[in-house]
């Protein structure tokens, strides 16, 4: 937890902080990342950063569950929890794309838990990050087998664990070269991946999670 004094500087100034440390931690990694670096990204005296958290490993945790609850509620908070599971994938993809190529350092750090050395923070971030949403995507798509929207057979674990491969994959091939080089591939992708095409590749990846996933009567 940040110390109380974070809480009592000016709003514009804390959100600076904020976004510069979600950028370098990003851009150097969090053994690669210089709290002098970041002081004068963020215009204040490196000792300041200390007044504010009390190491380097607490500033990382928090802007990590920053950028967590950022994600959150830019994805889920205009989510009508009504809609059956395939309009609500359709939003969390296309609002879920929109947060990663607006803030792609929060994506980035999401990705860089699971690399070697960081299994620490792995065991502190990564239950927090992926427990919302395997019970929430859990609970929809048992509630529309109840509804005869999703096929009765399906397992229902197996399936979120699927779905939400099929997301990380997705926005991962948004902000990382490497992954961008994989969807072009696979795709068949020509140019840019402007929010046309991005748009386009959503629709398709839900038409594909609805064929697999709905009775045959629907499909």
């Amino acid at each position: 937890m940040p110390k109380d004094t974070l809480d009592k500087i000016r709003p514009a100034k804390r959100e600076k902080l904020l976004s510069e440390a979600a950028k370098l931690f990003a851009q150097r990694g969090y053994n690669q990342a210089d709290m002098a670096e970041l002081a004068t990204r963020a215009g204040v005296a490196k000792g300041s950063l200390y007044n504010y958290f009390e190491s380097k490993q607490e500033l990382y945790l928090y802007v990590c569950r920053d950028g967590l609850e950022r994600s959150r509620q830019a994805v889920y908070g205009g989510l009508d929890p009504g809609w059956d599971v395939y309009r609500q994938l359709e939003h969390v993809f296309t609002q879920g794309a929109a947060f990663a190529r607006k803030h792609p350092e929060y994506l980035i750090l999401y990705l860089n838990v699971s690399s070697a050395g960081l299994e620490p923070f792995a065991e502190k971030l990564s239950l927090e990050v992926e427990k919302y949403t395997a019970d929430h995507l859990k609970a929809v798509l048992t509630r529309d087998i109840k509804r005869g929207l999703v096929r009765s057979d399906l397992n229902v674990n197996h399936a979120a664990f699927w779905i939400n491969s099929l997301y990380i994959v997705f926005l991962a091939s948004l902000v990382s070269r490497h992954f961008q080089i994989r969807m072009r591939e696979y795709l068949e992708i020509k140019g840019r991946l402007s929010k046309k095409v991005v748009d386009e590749e959503i629709r398709r990846t839900v038409e594909l999670i609805e064929r697999v996933l709905a009775p045959l009567k629907r499909r």
